[in-house]
């Protein structure tokens, strides 16, 4: 967030003032300050919001000038979530004073909280530290020697590659020595500073995500604000239930409809009495459109409720359910009444080069953003919740303008462990290499396979009733088996003598792209592999679910292990989605990029 104005930089300077005579006793090394936001869901992404009490003479404009992230990035986007979360707030050209209002600030990557879509957080803004003086206490000088890399000397003092105290451990180092620009490139001699474990259990350290507050309550300007329907819409797919609800409620929820079935609907009928409609014998779903669905079953309808359902509302369907009908059964007959000519069954969609099939047993279009935008509901009945599409596939499709609504037609054997266990997702972890220079990029691949790659290794073997030595290069593979890469230092019949001797040799060409050097490495490798493989979302069959298809190979490292070698750029939602999956992510970096 940027604060302008004398007024609040004097007011800062003061808070630091202030905090520097009060502090000092209860932390040694740094103090922080912390502000609680709520956080709103909209379209598919977490929404840091501020809320804000009206003063006098605000108006939106100028408070968009002020604050906030989206607004400096995408103004009409930011204004659009801004009347979706406020929709309380008729015209935002009027608003006043003791009216509150949320100020959307930024989209929180989905990583970002350690909890899913909790209602506060608490972010600090003003750290205060004197951490360059204390860290040299901790660390360790050190001069390089040759054959070192970072990683390993971080990996000796703070764990293996890859875990949290690895990762705050480069933290670390990045603080100890500011004059390397490349971790990747120390060279021998080189003076660094390495920091020392306890270094991370030190009162200053802190890290770049949100605090989930550890209070559930919701604040107070829920109290005020109500949810906007149409920002929540898509998050009804992912509310966890812990009962069944009955079936015209799971309809209703599903077409993002409001449901009527208490109390009484009056018809004026000049003359007479007017005609009383008792909603819970007859109960009416009304649509978004401003179409209503009449329900009755087959013992409870007389004809003079029929009569004036019909003379009084235009737009009404009437649909005929039995006492005992399912999910599924009711919805199929609403779908006949409403116009079954108007459904899908299919979307497509491509990003960033990933093919993404969405399939459903009823798509519904409808326009949003004053008809510029069109939003596809896309409803399947579904027999459990262990069928659910993930949270991460969910949020990623609601980005793209796709609502996936999934009514679950049977409770019988549900528990809450499964439930816990859909929704659980860990931080996903993504390794990059860049196809650049060839013996560079095989290495990385290799490495980052789980093999490992021994460089520059010499080999002698019989030619022509001689032994002949060369170098080149081994790669060892997990089961301990073993085979050579070239990259073009072998002439002649060399390849061939050595393939006679039962070692597996293959030759890296200077013309061989990308793909043809993946499929080179994992057929020489004898590992099962599948290019272009597709993703199910969710454990469910095929003819109703969601599909992406990823450019890149699918690789069986082991009988447990899977790992995704993917040649295009990935959304950070699919990312999780196959980490959850237990797929390992090799991001290989298009060429313009690595250039």
């Amino acid at each position: 967030m940027k604060y302008k104005g004398a007024c609040l930089t004097t007011g800062f300077i003061v808070i630091l003032i202030v905090l520097c005579v009060l502090l000092p006793c209860h932390s040694a090394y740094g103090a922080f300050l912390y502000k609680s936001y709520i956080v709103r869901y909209d379209r598919g992404w977490d929404i840091l919001c501020e809320p804000y009490v009206v003063k006098k003479n605000d108006w939106v404009f100028k408070l968009f000038r002020q604050k906030g992230e989206i607004a400096h990035e995408d103004f009409p986007a930011f204004l659009r979530i801004f009347k979706r979360i406020n929709p309380h707030v008729r015209d935002i050209n009027r608003i006043r004073p003791g009216q509150q209002i949320m100020i959307p600030l930024k989209k929180l990557p989905q990583e970002s909280l350690r909890e899913p879509s909790p209602s506060i957080v608490t972010i600090p803004f003003v750290t205060i530290s004197n951490m360059e003086k204390i860290l040299p206490t901790q660390s360790t000088k050190y001069k390089v020697q040759s054959g070192d890399c970072v990683s390993v000397l971080i990996a000796r003092n703070y764990g293996a590659y890859g875990t949290k105290s690895y990762k705050e451990g480069v933290k670390l180092f990045i603080l100890n020595n500011p004059h390397i620009d490349d971790l990747d490139h120390i060279y021998a001699g080189q003076f660094i500073v390495i920091p020392g474990s306890k270094a991370v259990g030190l009162g200053w350290y802190q890290t770049d995500s949100p605090r989930t507050s550890k209070s559930k309550k919701t604040p107070v300007f829920s109290q005020f604000i109500p949810d906007d329907e149409e920002a929540t819409e898509s998050i009804v797919a992912e509310v966890k239930e812990e009962k069944p609800k009955p079936p015209l409620v799971q309809i209703a929820s599903a077409l993002d409809a409001k449901f009527y079935n208490k109390g009484n609907y009056y018809f004026p009928s000049p003359g007479k009495e007017d005609f009383k409609l008792d909603l819970a014998k007859f109960p009416i779903i009304e649509l978004k459109s401003g179409k209503r669905l009449f329900f009755f079953s087959d013992d409870n309808l007389h004809e003079s409720v029929f009569d004036a359902v019909k003379s009084h509302w235009k737009d009404v369907n009437v649909v005929r359910t039995t006492p005992n009908a399912s999910v599924e059964q009711m919805l199929k007959e609403v779908f006949e009444q409403t116009g079954k000519d108007h459904l899908k069954h299919r979307l497509l969609f491509s990003d960033n080069g990933v093919n993404v099939e969405v399939r459903g047993q009823w798509i519904i279009d409808r326009l949003a953003d004053k008809g510029k935008t069109v939003r596809h509901i896309c409803i399947t009945s579904i027999g459990h919740s262990a069928e659910r599409t993930p949270r991460s596939i969910l949020r990623y499709l609601d980005q793209n303008n796709i609502i996936v609504k999934e009514v679950i037609t049977n409770h019988n054997g549900e528990t809450n462990k499964e439930r816990r266990l859909q929704h659980h997702e860990p931080s996903p972890e993504v390794v990059t290499i860049y196809p650049s220079e060839h013996k560079v990029f095989v290495k990385s691949l290799i490495t980052a396979m789980g093999f490992q790659y021994t460089p520059d290794v010499e080999i002698t073997f019989p030619y022509a009733d001689v032994q002949v030595k060369a170098i080149s290069n081994l790669i060892t593979k997990i089961d301990g088996s073993t085979f050579l890469i070239d990259f073009g230092d072998l002439y002649g019949d060399a390849l061939g003598a050595i393939e006679k001797t039962g070692l597996d040799i293959i030759q890296v060409k200077m013309e061989d792209n990308v793909q043809t050097i993946i499929k080179k490495i994992l057929n020489t490798a004898d590992v099962s592999f599948s290019s272009n493989p597709n993703f199910l979302a969710a454990h469910r069959p095929a003819v109703y679910n969601t599909m992406l298809t990823i450019p890149g190979f699918l690789v069986g490292t082991s009988e447990k292990s899977k790992v995704l070698v993917s040649l295009v750029p990935l959304h950070s939602s699919i990312v999780r989605f196959l980490t959850n999956e237990g797929i390992k992510i090799i991001l290989v970096e298009s060429q313009e990029k690595a250039a």
